[in-house]
């Protein structure tokens, strides 16, 4: 009796024991379970991390507008290399055979940049020109800012070597112009070389607006014992027609140039709208020191499906002249105009940015050479006038009609012919009357 009773003691306590055991050996499962999940939970947030970490780093290749770069994945950062090649040939002659200009062929320009984005609201553009040398080869060279959005409008701060807002045709890259030259007055009435200096653009939906001041040309001679001269200049432009295939553009610019203390005075000079010989025929000579000038320009602008005109008409007028002989305590003014057109045969339209002052771009060939089509064909005509002849200086003056022919295969090759006819009125070139033909082979990439 004593004996089962013992038994079944002993048999209670190990059940309990067991039972313990059971209960301690499975909560301590759940823990180390709990525990496992714990850290593969941490594991996988970390490798989350890493792979998003990996991601920002990662350098993808881009392809936009026909041109390669890179950028990180994420878009904060990018990096573009491109460039231009031009080559002419060209003839020329004078009507009286009072020179002989002959016939050149030469490289027009050969440009490589590099462009890009900085912390997604940061630009930036180098470019240099190999036919300069030292800074004289240096075109744009800016760093610009994109965050500001006034009003909810665009505003692009720019800082460095660039074209002041003055003009159309002379703020136009030359790969994209109706035609191969810029105009007489284009050339020496427009916006003028790029200079170091600050420039502010604001645009919205159909309007735009520009400031700049500015200072010395890089490469250009300047007296280290004296300040550089000063360029300030204020354009405003109206788009109120922008849609594909159609614009009107119309636009008005203001510019005061103070020349440095040691100015040796100015001259005014223009090619014939080609680059044979380095032949000039309206020259107003070098004339007496001027502190600077005043300038304007009115512009305006029409497409229609494949049709697209530009006018302008250009106004500067110098300070008094001082050590000019006669012509001392003269305001001799200037003047000039353009008209502009290209017609694609082929049916496109030339395209159109309102951005930094309106800019035309490359034309897209509806059926490009290497998909089977014959490219875009287009024609271009312009008639510009020039007179660099007032109070007392006789620059003369400058008429000329000219024509082209412009075949697009792609959309970054471009082969042109231009053909003009000059009048020379007055001038140290009286009735020289040049004629000329030239044509361009032009690449990009």
């Amino acid at each position: 009796m004593n004996k089962n009773k013992s038994n079944q003691f002993l048999d209670k306590k190990s059940l309990l024991a067991i039972t313990s055991a059971v209960v301690f050996g499975m909560g301590s499962q759940v823990a180390v379970a709990q525990s496992m999940s714990d850290r593969v939970e941490t594991l996988e947030n970390e490798i989350e991390t890493l792979k998003a970490e990996q991601e920002k780093s990662n350098v993808v290749g881009t392809y936009k507008g026909n041109r390669l770069g890179f950028s990180s994945a994420d878009g904060n950062f990018g990096f573009n290399l491109n460039g231009r090649l031009l080559m002419d040939t060209a003839w020329a002659d004078t009507d009286d055979d009072s020179r002989d200009l002959g016939q050149e062929t030469f490289i027009r320009a050969a440009r490589f940049a590099a462009s890009g984005k900085l912390y997604q609201d940061w630009g930036y553009k180098l470019q240099y020109e190999f036919l300069g040398s030292g800074a004289s080869g240096i075109r744009d060279a800016y760093l610009q800012y994109h965050g500001f959005k006034p009003g909810g409008n665009d505003f692009v701060l720019s800082i460095g070597n660039q074209f002041q807002p003055f003009g159309f045709e002379g703020l136009q890259s030359p790969k994209y112009t109706a035609m191969m030259e810029l105009s007489g007055p284009g050339q020496v009435l427009g916006a003028g070389a790029r200079r170091l200096g600050i420039r502010g653009d604001l645009v919205g939906d159909s309007w735009g607006w520009a400031a700049g001041v500015a200072q010395e040309v890089p490469g250009s001679a300047a007296n280290p014992d004296d300040d550089d001269e000063l360029d300030f200049s204020t354009k405003l432009w109206f788009d109120p027609v922008l849609e594909k295939g159609r614009l009107v553009h119309l636009g008005v610019s203001l510019r005061q140039h103070n020349a440095s203390d040691s100015s040796d005075g100015f001259r005014l000079r223009s090619r014939p709208e080609n680059r044979v010989d380095g032949y000039r025929p309206v020259d107003t000579g070098a004339v007496g020191d001027s502190d600077g000038f005043v300038a304007a320009n009115l512009e305006a602008g029409f497409t229609q499906g494949p049709f697209n005109i530009n006018a302008e008409y250009y106004w500067a007028e110098y300070e008094d002249l001082e050590n000019a002989g006669a012509n001392t305590g003269e305001e001799p003014s200037f003047t000039g105009a353009t008209v502009t057109g290209i017609y694609y045969l082929t049916g496109e339209s030339r395209p159109y940015s309102p951005k930094m002052g309106g800019v035309y771009g490359p034309v897209r060939p509806n059926n490009p050479l290497s998909m089977g089509g014959s490219g875009a064909w287009a024609i271009s005509g312009r008639f510009s006038t020039l007179d660099l002849t007032d109070g007392g200086i006789d620059g003369g003056e400058m008429d000329v009609a000219s024509l082209g022919l412009n075949w697009f295969p792609e959309r970054r090759l471009r082969f042109s012919v231009n053909a003009g006819l000059v009048s020379v009125d007055g001038g140290p070139n009286d009735g020289s009357d040049p004629t000329f033909v030239q044509a361009r082979t032009q690449l990009e990439w």
